[in-house]
């Protein structure tokens, strides 16, 4: 049951992420390092813990949460980068 509350937050996370950015982390007291930490870290446990059918999932959301902090921070200094041009 804590792996389907989880795999739903860090989905809810993403999107919202999207939409609105690094803005999100102001929502977490551990900020954008720490709250992704925390999510990594819950993955490494379930899967000591044994398989788990949405483990997989939660997994890739978690890595499209870690790659999207390189990638956003990417594109806005390319933006800066063709503004000063």
């Amino acid at each position: 049951m804590s792996a389907c509350d989880k795999l739903h937050n860090a989905q809810a996370i993403l999107k919202d992420y999207q939409v609105i950015g690094d803005e999100i982390w102001q929502r977490f007291k551990g900020g954008k390092e720490g709250t992704l930490w925390y999510y990594r870290a819950l993955v490494d446990a379930f899967k000591a813990a044994g398989a788990l059918p949405m483990l997989e999932v939660l997994e890739q959301v978690v890595e499209e949460l870690e790659a999207s902090q390189f990638s956003l921070a990417s594109s806005c200094n390319a933006e800066k980068n063709s503004n000063i041009e």
